[in-house]
């Protein structure tokens, strides 16, 4: 609460922002009545493990456009994670910040009681020792926990968690639990398609999904997407119509992969491999042998493919060796919840008593420093998070790069520009 306002937050990628981030934001002011609306957002690269498809000060003022008053970037380190790890930061962080009354969050279904009491159920008891010998016969995780709920007769359990919204609805869910958090959770229901849905023609539909809009974005001549975006995003797309990719990153994956294996021998290439985080041994053996017979970025990605490893471990796997995120350096970070610093990205001009009322908690609580402008970088004490800074800020130069090399697209200049975007609305 702000000055006896409420306040409301929303994890988010907004990868882009369409019509359906729109709605939710306008349906969380409605059901809280909250006079703020936070969103913690992932920078240029994504939980499905791959860049942004347009640049994060872009979906950021897309976002203040539609509703939003500020805009805080989530590390990378958060924002390629596991889903654990993505929803125990960000509701982390969301906690830490000493205002936030709603946590708002999109699921197929908005049933609290349903999504809580599975919730419940997942915290209640450890069933990863159970899930993991079903692993080892050569399930990846999702379908692992997929089949033992099912064995055990957790049917509806199961069923709520096949999908992507309610999967991170429940982590939600569980980080509130085991923080002891006074935040309340408000489910708002999916409008209109479900996350992976594709593009269909139909004049009365106004919301697609993101994946449906990249894939479009992508792929189609015809763009039969745009319908479905705000004009804020639209306006901002790439005149050239090509947009950045995972493919796009295959000469620097490739370098630091070369560095690694042809620089020392096979045990220690290994070892080194295994080093970043969630790389398992079995799978830096497969990247060390598979090296080398690829062409590009998604090809190499396809051959790492098995049935214990999904596409987006393996995406995420790589941008982790890309940007040199460990195994070390997550883990020191869980010390700090995963976030050590908040860094604004766009805020309205009628809305800085957000950033007003976080500046004076960083002052008082070591938990949490506010890095509102490059040189507050400064303000960091500890290894972990200049680390963890210094490596979201070589995340975000590289893909700057690319998107000018390739693309023509010239990206917002964090290092002689301010973090803040003080839109004019």
């Amino acid at each position: 609460m702000i000055n006896n306002e409420k306040v409301a937050v929303i994890i988010a990628e907004y990868n882009p922002f369409h019509n359906g981030h729109a709605y939710h934001i306008k349906e969380t002011k409605r059901l809280t009545n909250a006079k703020y609306i936070i969103i913690l957002m992932s920078g240029n690269f994504v939980q499905r493990g791959e860049p942004s498809i347009i640049d994060k000060y872009i979906r950021a003022e897309s976002a203040l456009l539609s509703g939003a008053d500020a805009v805080f970037e989530l590390p990378v380190t958060v924002s390629t994670g596991s889903a654990e790890i993505f929803a125990d930061g960000s509701v982390a962080l969301a906690e830490k910040l000493g205002i936030i009354d709603y946590l708002s969050f999109g699921a197929e279904n908005d049933s609290m009681t349903e999504l809580v009491n599975c919730s419940k159920l997942l915290i209640q008891k450890n069933h990863n020792k159970d899930i993991a010998k079903i692993m080892s016969s050569g399930s990846a995780f999702p379908e692992a926990r997929d089949i033992y709920l099912r064995r055990n007769g957790f049917i509806k359990e199961a069923d709520l968690l096949r999908t992507s919204n309610n999967i991170l609805a429940i982590s939600y869910l569980n980080q509130l639990h085991r923080l002891n958090s006074n935040i309340v959770p408000i489910a708002i229901k999916r409008a209109e398609v479900l996350h992976d849905s594709e593009i269909v023609p139909d004049k009365n539909l106004t919301i697609a999904s993101a994946k449906a809009i990249r894939k479009d974005l992508h792929d189609s001549l015809s763009k039969k997407s745009l319908k479905y975006m705000p004009d804020s995003t639209i306006s901002r797309l790439n005149p050239s119509g090509y947009y950045i990719k995972n493919d796009d990153f295959s000469d620097i994956l490739f370098y630091k992969l070369g560095e690694i294996i042809y620089k020392n021998n096979k045990k220690d290439a290994i070892n080194i491999l295994s080093s970043y985080s969630d790389v398992t041994t079995d799978l830096a053996g497969r990247i060390y042998n598979l090296f080398g017979k690829s062409s590009s970025y998604d090809e190499f990605a396809a051959s790492l493919w098995s049935k214990n490893y999904t596409y987006a471990r393996i995406d995420r796997v790589l941008f982790h060796i890309i940007g040199g995120i460990t195994q070390e350096l997550i883990e020191n970070n869980r010390a700090y919840d995963f976030c050590p610093y908040i860094r604004p990205l766009a805020i309205k001009n009628t809305s800085m008593d957000i950033l007003n009322s976080i500046g004076k908690l960083s002052k008082t609580n070591e938990d949490i420093k506010l890095i509102a402008r490059i040189g507050d970088a400064k303000k960091l004490d500890n290894k972990t998070a200049i680390e963890t800074f210094r490596t979201t800020s070589f995340m975000t130069a590289l893909y700057n790069q690319i998107s000018f090399n390739k693309y023509n697209i010239k990206c917002h200049d964090e290092v002689s520009e301010s973090f803040i975007l003080r839109h004019k609305l």
